[in-house]
Protein backbone atom coordinates (compact mmCIF):
# COMPACT_ATOMS: atom_id res chain seq x y z
CA UNK A 1 0.00 0.00 0.00
CA UNK A 2 1.25 3.44 -0.94
CA UNK A 3 -0.65 6.39 0.49
CA UNK A 4 -0.20 9.65 -1.34
CA UNK A 5 -0.51 12.98 0.40
CA UNK A 6 0.29 16.50 -0.72
CA UNK A 7 1.93 19.70 0.36
CA UNK A 8 -0.28 22.66 1.23
CA UNK A 9 0.92 26.25 1.09
CA UNK A 10 -0.01 27.89 4.39
CA UNK A 11 1.17 31.49 4.75
CA UNK A 12 4.14 30.87 2.41
CA UNK A 13 5.12 27.65 4.25
CA UNK A 14 4.70 24.26 2.57
CA UNK A 15 3.46 21.56 4.95
CA UNK A 16 2.88 17.83 4.30
CA UNK A 17 -0.68 16.50 4.65
CA UNK A 18 -2.40 13.17 4.19
CA UNK A 19 -6.11 12.33 4.17
CA UNK A 20 -7.28 9.92 6.86
CA UNK A 21 -10.78 8.82 7.87
CA UNK A 22 -11.75 8.86 11.56
CA UNK A 23 -14.62 6.76 12.89
CA UNK A 24 -17.18 8.91 14.68
CA UNK A 25 -19.35 8.08 17.69
CA UNK A 26 -22.29 8.21 15.26
CA UNK A 27 -20.88 5.23 13.34
CA UNK A 28 -19.67 7.18 10.29
CA UNK A 29 -16.25 7.71 8.76
CA UNK A 30 -15.25 11.38 8.52
CA UNK A 31 -12.35 12.52 6.37
CA UNK A 32 -9.66 14.74 7.89
CA UNK A 33 -6.50 16.22 6.38
CA UNK A 34 -3.76 15.40 8.89
CA UNK A 35 -0.49 17.30 9.08
CA UNK A 36 2.27 14.68 8.90
CA UNK A 37 4.11 15.58 12.11
CA UNK A 38 7.19 13.43 12.68
CA UNK A 39 7.95 15.53 15.76
CA UNK A 40 4.68 14.57 17.49
CA UNK A 41 4.84 11.49 19.69
CA UNK A 42 1.14 10.78 19.25
CA UNK A 43 -1.76 11.68 16.99
CA UNK A 44 -4.05 14.57 17.93
CA UNK A 45 -7.28 15.99 16.63
CA UNK A 46 -8.24 19.63 17.01
CA UNK A 47 -10.90 20.94 19.40
CA UNK A 48 -13.57 21.17 16.68
CA UNK A 49 -13.40 17.39 16.30
CA UNK A 50 -15.30 16.94 19.55
CA UNK A 51 -18.54 18.06 17.90
CA UNK A 52 -17.75 16.67 14.45
CA UNK A 53 -17.15 13.18 15.85
CA UNK A 54 -19.89 13.42 18.51
CA UNK A 55 -17.46 12.64 21.32
CA UNK A 56 -19.08 12.54 24.75
CA UNK A 57 -16.40 13.93 27.08
CA UNK A 58 -18.46 13.62 30.29
CA UNK A 59 -16.87 10.31 31.36
CA UNK A 60 -13.41 10.83 29.87
CA UNK A 61 -10.36 11.71 31.94
CA UNK A 62 -8.65 15.00 31.11
CA UNK A 63 -4.86 14.89 30.70
CA UNK A 64 -2.35 17.74 30.55
CA UNK A 65 0.99 15.94 30.37
CA UNK A 66 2.09 16.86 26.86
CA UNK A 67 4.21 19.68 25.55
CA UNK A 68 5.61 20.86 22.28
CA UNK A 69 6.09 23.87 20.08
CA UNK A 70 2.60 25.11 21.04
CA UNK A 71 3.38 25.10 24.75
CA UNK A 72 2.99 22.62 27.56
CA UNK A 73 0.29 21.37 29.89
CA UNK A 74 -2.37 21.66 27.17
CA UNK A 75 -5.52 19.76 28.26
CA UNK A 76 -6.71 16.88 26.09
CA UNK A 77 -8.77 13.71 26.23
CA UNK A 78 -8.24 10.24 24.80
CA UNK A 79 -11.07 8.38 23.12
CA UNK A 80 -11.30 4.98 21.48
CA UNK A 81 -11.77 5.09 17.74
CA UNK A 82 -10.36 3.95 14.41
CA UNK A 83 -8.24 5.55 11.71
CA UNK A 84 -8.77 4.35 8.14
CA UNK A 85 -6.22 4.79 5.35
CA UNK A 86 -7.40 4.17 1.78
CA UNK A 87 -5.26 3.77 -1.32
CA UNK A 88 -7.03 2.43 -4.39
CA UNK A 89 -8.52 -0.91 -3.34
CA UNK A 90 -6.27 -1.22 -0.27
CA UNK A 91 -7.56 -0.25 3.18
CA UNK A 92 -5.61 -0.20 6.44
CA UNK A 93 -7.38 0.41 9.75
CA UNK A 94 -5.78 1.25 13.08
CA UNK A 95 -7.83 0.87 16.26
CA UNK A 96 -6.94 2.51 19.54
CA UNK A 97 -6.96 5.75 21.43
CA UNK A 98 -6.91 9.07 19.65
CA UNK A 99 -6.18 12.31 21.45
CA UNK A 100 -8.25 15.48 21.12
CA UNK A 101 -7.15 18.90 22.35
CA UNK A 102 -9.62 20.62 24.66
CA UNK A 103 -8.08 24.04 24.00
CA UNK A 104 -9.47 25.57 20.78
CA UNK A 105 -6.21 27.53 20.39
CA UNK A 106 -3.88 24.50 20.61
CA UNK A 107 -4.08 23.75 16.87
CA UNK A 108 -6.60 24.05 14.09
CA UNK A 109 -5.36 21.00 12.16
CA UNK A 110 -5.16 17.32 13.10
CA UNK A 111 -1.64 16.04 13.71
CA UNK A 112 -0.60 12.56 12.57
CA UNK A 113 2.09 11.53 15.06
CA UNK A 114 4.66 8.78 15.33
CA UNK A 115 2.26 6.38 17.07
CA UNK A 116 0.77 5.92 13.58
CA UNK A 117 3.63 7.09 11.34
CA UNK A 118 5.98 4.45 12.78
CA UNK A 119 3.78 1.82 11.08
CA UNK A 120 4.90 3.19 7.70
CA UNK A 121 7.96 4.27 5.79
CA UNK A 122 7.44 8.03 5.52
CA UNK A 123 8.86 9.88 2.52
CA UNK A 124 8.56 13.66 2.36
CA UNK A 125 9.93 15.41 -0.70
CA UNK A 126 8.99 19.07 -0.74
CA UNK A 127 10.86 19.70 -4.00
CA UNK A 128 8.71 17.23 -5.92
CA UNK A 129 5.63 17.80 -3.76
CA UNK A 130 5.50 14.15 -2.72
CA UNK A 131 4.12 12.94 0.60
CA UNK A 132 4.19 9.13 0.69
CA UNK A 133 3.37 6.58 3.39
CA UNK A 134 4.42 3.04 2.46
CA UNK A 135 3.34 -0.05 4.36
CA UNK A 136 5.40 -3.22 4.79
CA UNK A 137 4.33 -4.57 1.36
CA UNK A 138 5.51 -1.54 -0.61
CA UNK A 139 9.10 -1.48 -1.88
CA UNK A 140 11.32 1.44 -2.75
CA UNK A 141 14.93 2.01 -3.70
CA UNK A 142 17.22 5.01 -3.46
CA UNK A 143 20.05 5.44 -5.91
CA UNK A 144 22.67 8.09 -6.50
CA UNK A 145 22.68 9.78 -9.77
Amino acid sequence: MILRGRYKNEAEVLRPYISVFVYSSRGKWLEYDFLVDSGADVTFLHYGSLDELAIDTSNLEVYDDIGGVGGKDVPYIKFSSKLQFISGEDVKIFEGEINVFLDPHATDVPLLGRDVLDQFVVLLNCRSGEVLLLDEKAKYTISEG
